[in-house]
């Protein structure tokens, strides 16, 4: 039987918020061992949540995993969604967290996709608090990195492209969309949502097909809108920022895990950042999709070993 990381879900022995800041309150959970080697793992998207799967992927008799939904994210609260949300103030929120929580030894810093991001770039902010990194589906956020999923892709996908570009009537999509999403219309919500909002969602599907959403969530379109201002503006960092800046954190040990057929971050996202480490370990699986459960499974594994 196949393993399963969606099964049996561990329980936190801790939740809560950190105090506002900026109207935001960030919202952290905590799985593990009180007493064990702290974890701090950045979540997905930008605009994804923290996820209880990925405390599965340690040994939570050893470890204490912290994750915490980012700025407008998840069950974290906020007066103004995109006011004062943006990188610095996420790797901020990561900072004020650990001294909310009282550790001050080193910790292993985990992110999958825009985790991966986040502990990177959390990581050269703070090299000396980093004992380890751990990073899968690997995003490096350079302007090439995001041209394949907003133009590059269309290559292997121009039925999907046509199909955007005819619900909105116009060729360059993306004001559009955002028009469409940040609308107080619902429908009009719901429209971006079925189209550019799940697009990511069908790189790497053999038979991608939009479907028409006639329902969401807040969690959803606000994770959506994040979404966009982020691509918008870049991710809020500047280009080749994370290669550029890799110095402090070359020689900390490194887990690079990815699966060679991800349409979604491209796999020589993880070899170039394996190429720039002096202490990295680059496993590239056979494999295709974003964060799979196969996936998850071969880091699992990779874990007990690199750890």
């Amino acid at each position: 039987m196949l393993w399963n990381l969606f099964q049996f879900m561990p329980k936190p022995f801790n939740e809560g918020f950190l105090p506002e800041q900026d109207g935001h309150k960030i919202y952290y959970v905590q799985y593990g061992n009180p007493n064990g080697i702290p974890v701090l793992s950045f979540h997905g998207g930008p605009g994804g949540c923290s996820r209880p799967k990925y405390a599965k992927l340690f040994d939570l008799k050893k470890y204490r995993f912290i994750q915490f939904d980012q700025r407008g994210c998840g069950l974290s609260e906020f007066e103004n969604l995109l006011f004062a949300n943006n990188t610095a103030h996420l790797i901020n929120d990561a900072k004020r967290l650990l001294d909310f929580l009282n550790i001050h030894t080193q910790i292993i810093v985990h992110g999958c996709s825009w985790g991966s991001t986040m502990a990177l770039l959390f990581a050269e902010s703070y090299p000396k608090l980093v004992q380890k990194i751990v990073v899968h589906s690997v995003f490096l956020a350079r302007l090439q990195d995001s041209a394949w999923i907003t133009r590059d892709s269309e290559r292997f996908y121009p039925d999907l492209w046509l199909e955007m570009r005819q619900q909105v009537n116009t060729p360059n999509i993306l004001p559009a969309y955002e028009q469409l999403l940040f609308s107080e219309n619902e429908a009009d919500n719901l429209k971006a949502l079925s189209y550019w909002g799940s697009y990511e969602y069908q790189l790497g599907q053999l038979n991608p097909q939009f479907e028409t959403l006639t329902e969401t969530t807040p969690e959803i379109l606000n994770g959506t809108r994040i979404y966009l201002a982020y691509t918008k503006n870049n991710f809020f960092i500047t280009d080749n920022q994370i290669p550029d800046n890799i110095a402090p954190i070359k020689n900390i040990p490194t887990l690079i895990v990815h699966n060679r057929m991800d349409f979604c971050c491209l796999v020589n996202q993880a070899w170039d950042l394996h190429q720039a480490m002096s202490n990295s370990h680059l496993i590239i699986n056979p494999g295709y999709g974003h964060s799979t459960p196969q996936l998850l499974k071969v880091v699992k594994k990779a874990l007990k070993d690199f750890l």
